[in-house]
């Protein structure tokens, strides 16, 4: 099983500032072309959030016309820049989004249970599970007894010595912490937010982040709160789950490179 992680993406729309600078609808475009013609081709996408920048209608559509160009399915979650009420109209035809309340849910029929949650506070930078949806997450995972689970969210669980990011981060983590901790069968807790590849061990399992398909955060870390982006290749994340090996995780850059030199059979 191959699942692409893509994330935010912060579609914008023309002739905005935002937009002229990241470029953000082109080079979602360019993601979703590299995934669909790489090697290594996903069964399913998930993208964790910050799908548009300003959660306005406008962007959803642009969104739409981009991602309905994926040849697998697809599956989507709310950032701090998305607006739940925005997203569900834009994507009427997919079911797995509740029709109310919180975007969260469970994506069945593969060999991992895939948990999809929500941190979304309106208007609000950081993010928040809140108590009914941790309850909610604490059910899914005593009702699942045979397969491994993964979990995807924006916010990560974690600091990250980022400072000023880490001011915007998820308020509960502490609670969520606590509830992955009373369960032994959750291989991996994925997240977005951060632009940037961050890894932290955390209630008993490994929580990662993933890299912007627009652009990177600047690897600022400790006193230094400064805030800044670069344009340090956009990038995703494939997760390669076998049953001998668990999941296993790579980064993809969207880009093909120049191959310098192949082998086929025996060995270096």
């Amino acid at each position: 099983m191959l699942i692409a992680q893509l994330s935010d993406c912060h579609v914008s729309a023309p002739g905005e500032e935002f937009t002229e600078l990241y470029k953000t609808p082109d080079r979602l475009k360019a993601a979703v072309d590299h995934v669909n013609g790489s090697v290594n081709k996903p069964d399913l996408v998930i993208l964790t959030g910050d799908l548009v920048n300003a959660g306005r209608p406008e962007e959803y559509e642009i969104l739409r016309g981009i991602v309905s160009d994926l040849e697998m399915p697809y599956y989507l979650l709310s950032g701090n820049h998305d607006d739940n009420d925005s997203l569900r109209a834009a994507f009427p035809d997919h079911a797995y989004l509740p029709k109310d309340g919180n975007l969260c849910y469970v994506i069945d029929g593969w060999p991992l249970k895939l948990i999809c949650l929500d941190t979304n506070i309106p208007g609000k930078p950081q993010g928040n599970l809140g108590e009914a949806q941790l309850h909610w997450l604490e059910r899914e995972l005593a009702a699942e007894k045979t397969r491994k689970v993964v979990i995807f969210m924006h916010h990560p669980p974690f600091n990250t010595g980022l400072v000023t990011m880490d001011e915007m981060g998820l308020l509960d983590m502490a609670d969520f912490a606590g509830v992955i901790g009373r369960h032994d069968h959750i291989e991996r807790v994925l997240c977005g937010h951060l632009h940037r590849a961050i890894q932290k061990r955390i209630g008993g399992t490994l929580a990662q982040c993933c890299p912007s398909t627009s652009h990177q955060v600047m690897l600022l870390l400790g006193d230094n709160n400064e805030l800044g982006t670069t344009f340090e290749p956009p990038e995703y994340l494939l997760h390669y789950w076998t049953e001998e090996d668990g999941l296993v995780t790579h980064s993809d850059y969207v880009k093909d490179y120049k191959v310098a030199w192949t082998l086929k059979g025996g060995v270096m």
